[in-house]
């Protein structure tokens, strides 16, 4: 698939890593300059250094999304640097899995602060710029967990099912301004975030993990997990013009995993 998308200006949010940057490289690849948002430095520098050997633009962004001052700060500064913002992925996210009675109190509110809070502050600072402008595209990441429920997953698939309904709302407050607001559920993914639930799961016993590898993935009907690029392929079709009829959905790209 080819896209161009060149002068046009993206921003994602925990694009450090994972899904995250895959988004950010095929931004990249299609002409677009990128802002790479993550809570990680380092890991900004290293992905903003990919984008520009592409040739186009990226900032760096260290940002913490559940500070609501730190999200407006990241949308002023693109604003500033770039004039306006015309596409964001919010794929900042954690997954921090066990049973509801033994789980932290300060894991359960660290799911909800990024996997809700920093995603619903993201939008409301996205929408208050392409609205008035009556162009943009917004994409969340939401999961299958948000559909395919599990013992050991109740916060992470509450806070994921909340992305769902979040967008849909959305997409219908926006559709006038012709911005289009989407989110997908990707499936099982090798991704950083998969080797942390891998640990939280079976620990550090690679047969173990090995395991609880083959026991997830047998599950997928065409027997084979996604790659990251997958879900960047399907992220950035929902930025075309050719997606402009596409709003208020949650898009499996799981290998027909949820239904």
């Amino acid at each position: 698939m080819e896209f161009n998308f060149k002068g046009k200006k993206a921003l994602v949010t925990g694009g450090g890593s994972g899904l995250g940057r895959e988004c950010a490289l095929l931004f990249a690849k299609s002409g677009a300059d990128v802002l790479i948002a993550d809570l990680l430095p380092e890991r900004c520098e290293k992905v903003a250094a990919e984008v520009r050997a592409l040739g186009v633009e990226s900032i760096a962004y260290p940002v913490d999304v559940t500070n609501y001052d730190q999200v407006a700060a990241m949308y002023k500064k693109i604003v500033d640097e770039w004039g306006t913002v015309d596409f964001v992925v919010n794929s900042a996210g954690v997954c921090l899995t066990e049973e509801l009675t033994t789980q932290k109190l300060s894991d359960i509110n660290l799911s909800i602060d990024v996997n809700i809070k920093g995603t619903i502050y993201s939008c409301r600072e996205a929408l208050a710029i392409m609205r008035p402008k009556k162009f943009g595209k917004i994409v969340n990441m939401s999961s299958i967990a948000a559909k395919s429920c599990l013992g050991g997953f109740s916060v992470y698939s509450a806070t994921k099912a909340a992305v769902l309904a979040a967008t849909a709302s959305l997409g219908r407050e926006a559709a006038l301004d012709n911005v289009t607001v989407n989110c997908i559920c990707p499936g099982i993914i090798k991704t950083s975030m998969w080797e942390e639930i891998l640990d939280q799961l079976a620990g550090s016993d690679p047969a173990k993990r090995d395991e609880v590898w083959k026991e997830w993935t047998k599950g997928i009907p065409n027997g084979k997990p996604q790659d990251p690029i997958d879900i960047a392929y399907m992220t950035i079709f929902l930025c075309t013009e050719e997606a402009r009829y596409i709003t208020s959905q949650n898009i499996g790209v799981d290998g027909g995993y949820t239904f």
